[in-house]
């Protein structure tokens, strides 16, 4: 090897061993995970999982747009319901009702950057809610 190359080599197989530690240690992070009677995560959850949402979703967790009104006239995805951030406060009760009053029950909230969904979800965890998780935007959905 030239005297450049055994610089580079050498870092490289430095790094290797280090990355498979941490394939290690996500997968047995993943199988740990404590899954409730319907299969889905216990939590807390982590934000910003397109496919943890899409999951949620699909085993009827709360969907949340919280977006305001005219936004979500402008589109949104299929069965969210639309609670504008600013009026989740005033609204714990109904959204409550909307989860049958089990606060357990995952709920999925979204908006066009994330950062709404974010203060919504402290507010929701703040009410008791465990189970909640901000998608992000209304563009990181899977379809």
């Amino acid at each position: 090897m030239t005297p450049r190359v055994l610089p580079a080599a050498l870092a490289l197989a430095l790094l290797l061993p280090a990355c498979k530690h941490d394939q290690d240690t996500e997968t047995t992070a993943k199988s740990e995970t404590k899954l409730d009677a319907q299969g889905l995560p216990e939590g807390p959850y982590a934000d910003r999982d397109p496919a943890l949402a899409k999951q949620l979703v699909d085993a009827d967790a709360l969907l949340l747009d919280v977006r305001t009104p005219k936004e979500f006239a402008r589109g949104h995805i299929e069965g969210a319901i639309n609670i504008n951030h600013s009026d989740v406060p005033a609204r714990l009760d109904e959204i409550r009702e909307l989860v049958g009053g089990d606060v357990h029950k995952p709920v999925v909230l979204y908006c066009k950057s994330g950062r709404r969904a974010g203060i919504v979800k402290d507010q929701l965890i703040d009410a008791g809610f465990d189970r909640v998780t901000n998608l992000g935007r209304l563009s990181d959905w899977p379809d």
